[in-house]
């Protein structure tokens, strides 16, 4: 009888999740049919643990949503006592590449500045500076740290290898640098359920990636939706990467992670931007409608 009731329980249950992403699912499934395009999705709901996965066991490259993970690692140290972000960071100019996305050089061409470690971490992750980023990663002792890091964390679909550097230099390097939309999804609920940095620490890194001036996910949901995530893309002709991963935070508290990886596309880049932005909006419309049932 208890099976019996078990598995009638079960039934219920896996009904009414279905009944809940099954029009999320046909939301996004209609944006992206036709498409020119690999595109994997995957969404967490974390008040009801709802979860729709497309393409959400794929290989993608990372581009720069890798500065996330590499954010983390660094926040870690900081945590443990071994660095500061008050810490002052000599940036000289051999650091600052030419031909590479850099606010930080844009600002500062010259290079031989010191520079706190809590901005180089605002520059890597709110304006995505590639700089920043490689001198995070030479902080760290390399990329190999990072990869470490990452398995520690029990994360085994995602690798991290080539700096962005390397990726400028040779650009099939980026599929170096990988991950799964499913477990872009588990280290975003590592960070949202603070498993992994003090409070301190979360709280740093998820103002910052409010902050982030770079794509496109905020642009067709209501400006009161706090939105903490890192974007990454290239493009490369005829095979564009556009990424952006993220909390998406409603009024009423209600909370979605979201991961949207587009590669290998043929779109143009304004139509690879919209696509991310409709899903974004299909999410929240989705989640704003349970809210009221």
């Amino acid at each position: 009888m208890k099976r019996i009731i078990s598995y009638l329980i079960f039934l219920f249950v896996s009904s009414f999740t279905f009944a809940q992403t099954d029009g999320i699912r046909k939301g996004i499934n209609k944006i992206i049919k036709g498409k020119h395009a690999t595109i994997g999705v995957a969404i967490y709901d974390t008040q009801t643990g709802n979860t729709l996965n497309i393409n959400g066991d794929k290989h993608f490259p990372m581009q720069s949503v890798f500065k996330f993970p590499i954010a983390l690692n660094i926040l870690t140290k900081v945590d443990k006592g071994k660095m500061s972000l008050n810490d002052s960071i000599f940036i000289t100019a051999k650091d600052l590449l030419p031909g590479t996305w850099s606010p930080i050089r844009d600002r500062y061409p010259e290079g031989n500045i010191k520079m706190p470690l809590s901005e180089i971490i605002r520059y890597t992750i709110s304006q995505s500076d590639n700089n920043g980023c490689d001198i995070l990663i030479h902080l760290l002792g390399g990329t190999s740290t990072v990869n470490s890091y990452i398995s520690s964390l029990g994360l085994t679909e995602m690798k991290i290898k080539k700096t962005e550097a390397e990726q400028h230099i040779t650009p099939s390097a980026q599929f170096y640098n990988w991950t799964t939309p499913t477990c872009a999804i588990q280290l975003l609920r590592l960070f949202h359920e603070k498993k992994i940095l003090l409070s301190d620490s979360r709280d740093f890194l998820f103002k910052t990636m409010t902050e982030t001036s770079t794509g496109s996910v905020k642009t067709e949901i209501p400006q009161d939706v706090i939105v903490a995530h890192k974007t990454g893309s290239a493009f490369f002709p005829g095979s564009y990467v556009v990424n952006d991963i993220g909390v998406m935070q409603i009024p009423d508290n209600h909370t979605i992670l979201y991961a949207i990886f587009i590669m290998k596309s043929k779109e143009s880049k304004e139509n690879n931007y919209k696509i991310i932005a409709d899903i974004a909006k299909v999410v929240y419309q989705q989640a704003t409608s349970e809210i009221s049932k």
